[in-house]
């Protein structure tokens, strides 16, 4: 999966232009935050542009934690403090799928910003 946007006019940017609205976000702060273009924002609410992972997790991040919560709560269809691991049971084989595809691919951004050729080991 190569980027969030599939649609003309997503879930995910119904809801990220929402959460801008109810939170009262400034594109300008936010974008300095994420390290993204306003134009970029601006462009991604309005439906008329697509976010790779790493900028949208970037723009995701730079929100303040209630904003972000209120969100991924939408988004995922739970309520905040649910457990990762519970809505991953839930989920759908195709959504299990997806998931596993999303967190691979920001693996793959992180090693292309890194440089890094070789996976992280982690010692048991």
């Amino acid at each position: 999966m190569q980027n969030f946007v599939t649609e003309e006019t997503s879930l995910y940017q119904q809801l990220f232009d929402e959460m801008f609205d109810r939170y009262n976000l400034s594109a300008k702060v936010v974008a300095k935050q994420a390290g993204v273009s306003e134009v970029l924002i601006s462009r991604f609410r309005k439906g008329k542009a697509d976010l790779g992972t790493r900028k949208f997790l970037a723009l995701l991040g730079a929100v303040p934690i209630e904003a972000r919560e209120w969100y991924l709560s939408q988004l995922l269809g739970a309520k905040p403090g649910v457990s990762l691991q519970k809505l991953v049971s839930a989920a759908s084989a195709v959504e299990r799928v997806e998931i596993i595809n999303l967190i691979a691919h920001s693996f793959l951004e992180e090693r292309k910003t890194t440089g890094t050729g070789e996976l992280i080991s982690s010692a048991v």
